[in-house]
């Protein structure tokens, strides 16, 4: 199979060689398509030394696109950027014969303000691939997109798309990791995340806000070789209904696997939800059955689900012909924990664009708040970290098919240090030490991962004083986190 597939790329590169003699054509974007058969996504991008590396996949599994290089990019400030990087990136689209199977990938960070924004990623990005293999339900498909608006552009990514293929590494298997990990703190830490939930409470008895997502970011040293791509592929593998994305910043790695979506277009059909509520999984069928029955019925859970459904509803409207939810809310079901769910459909009005839907739906008040501005003028007030990309989009922006993920159950690694983050809905009956263990409870798949992976295996928790799951909610890390 490998050597098939090495005989497809070479076959591109015959294909890419001859374009270079022949006149350069009167259109802005060309594309060159071949059939592959199908590889491990993952391991081929961990084996390749290309900088500019970019994966995303559906929730149904049923789209995956891995990116080798930018045909075209666009670094974005603000949310002010956002409607002519999309236009820009549907015109670019639009010239293709076939510009329906084709998209843009983007992701956005949670808010625009500087001190909510990681310098290495900055406010967002959108970006069309130079090399990208793309996995359908009918298969794999090289396909590799040359930007033609001149003759040195056009020549130019001729000679990137050459160069990638030639430092090509055909492996597809996953690498090992080698490596350990030892937490070095919370931010905020226990004591913090008691006062800002107290805050929060004050604001809700004075009529500000209704519902504030408060986050945490917990800090794990690594020691050794580790790889995202390893551990982003068994995330998934352990809850597989889940977006996957991976992006790199500037000596920096954003990745995760999300069980929520922002929303999804399909023509003028789009579909959200509205998932907020939580409980963690049983160890048996029966407490499974008998914890999901206390969710379903729990009135705090409920409250804060049907805030966010109402919300979402609200702002949806104005852009719809026609737009329904479920009647009642349902679960959903990872590895841990599961959630509370109702289902949102809508018929867009003529006109109405992606770039829209983003400005009344991003951020919810799944990871926001209500009302949106209050919260997150709190949220940027209270918590002591920049929370990024964390709760904010990753998706793809296609002609006639869009699909946008929210960023939670995601991490970040810098500096040989790995970023874990979670966040909690706060509403009026909320106790702080419950939302604590919350927060634990929705980094504990990931800690699971990590500790079957590290190469030094012991006894000892990863988290000093919470053994199991990690759902102790009295005892934090004592190293400073910065």
């Amino acid at each position: 199979m490998i050597s098939l597939f090495q005989a497809q790329f070479s076959f591109m590169v015959e294909q890419l060689e001859k374009l270079v003699s022949l006149p350069v054509p009167e259109k802005q974007l060309v594309r060159i398509e071949l059939p592959l058969p199908a590889i491990h996504l993952q391991g081929f991008l961990a084996a390749q030394a290309c900088s500019e590396k970019a994966f995303w996949r559906d929730r149904e599994g049923d789209h995956a696109i891995a990116v080798l290089g930018y045909s075209w990019s666009e670094k974005l400030t603000c949310r002010q950027d956002i409607p002519s990087a999309f236009s820009r990136a549907r015109s670019l689209l639009q010239g293709l014969p076939s510009p329906v199977s084709s998209h843009c990938l983007c992701y956005l960070s949670f808010a625009d303000r500087d001190s909510s924004v990681w310098p290495a990623f900055g406010y967002g990005m959108v970006l069309l691939p130079l090399l990208e293999l793309v996995q359908t339900r009918k298969g794999l498909m090289l396909g590799v997109n040359l930007r033609a608006s001149n003759a040195s552009e056009y020549l130019e990514h001729i000679r990137k798309a050459l160069e990638i293929i030639a430092s090509l590494k055909y492996s597809q298997q996953l690498p090992e990791n080698d490596f350990s990990f030892q937490p070095e703190g919370y931010k905020p830490d226990i004591n913090t995340w008691r006062q800002m939930v107290s805050k929060a409470k004050q604001a809700f008895s004075s009529g500000k806000l209704d519902k504030v997502v408060l986050s945490r970011g917990a800090r794990l040293k690594l020691d050794g070789e580790f790889s995202p791509w390893a551990l982003l592929y068994a995330w998934q593998q352990a809850n597989p209904h889940s977006y996957q994305f991976l992006f790199q910043g500037q000596g920096q790695t954003f990745f995760g696997c999300s069980p929520e979506r922002l929303v999804k277009r399909l023509e003028n059909i789009i579909s959200t939800e509205a998932l907020a509520g939580t409980i963690v999984r049983g160890t048996s069928q029966l407490e499974d059955s008998q914890l999901e029955s206390l969710l379903m019925n729990d009135r705090k859970n409920i409250h804060e689900n049907r805030l966010v459904l109402d919300d979402i509803c609200h702002k949806l409207q104005p852009l719809c012909q026609s737009l329904e939810a479920d009647r009642s809310h349902s679960i959903v079901k990872l590895r841990h924990i599961q959630h509370l769910r109702y289902q949102i459909r809508g018929v867009l009005k003529q006109g109405v664009c992606d770039e829209e839907l983003l400005r009344v739906l991003h951020p919810t008040p799944a990871v926001g708040g209500v009302p949106r501005e209050e919260a997150l003028s709190f949220i940027e007030t209270h918590e002591p970290y920049a929370r990024g990309i964390y709760a904010g989009v990753c998706g793809v922006v296609g002609i006639r098919k869009s699909d946008f993920s929210v960023a939670i159950r995601s991490a970040r690694l810098a500096d040989g240090s790995l970023m874990l983050y979670s966040g909690a809905g706060i509403v009026k009956d909320s106790v702080a030490d419950d939302e604590w263990t919350e927060l634990n409870n929705k980094i504990t798949t990931v800690l699971d991962i990590l500790d079957d992976q590290q190469n030094r295996r012991n006894d000892i928790s990863p988290f000093p004083g919470q053994p199991g799951l990690h759902t102790e909610n009295n005892i934090e890390m004592t190293a400073p986190l910065s």
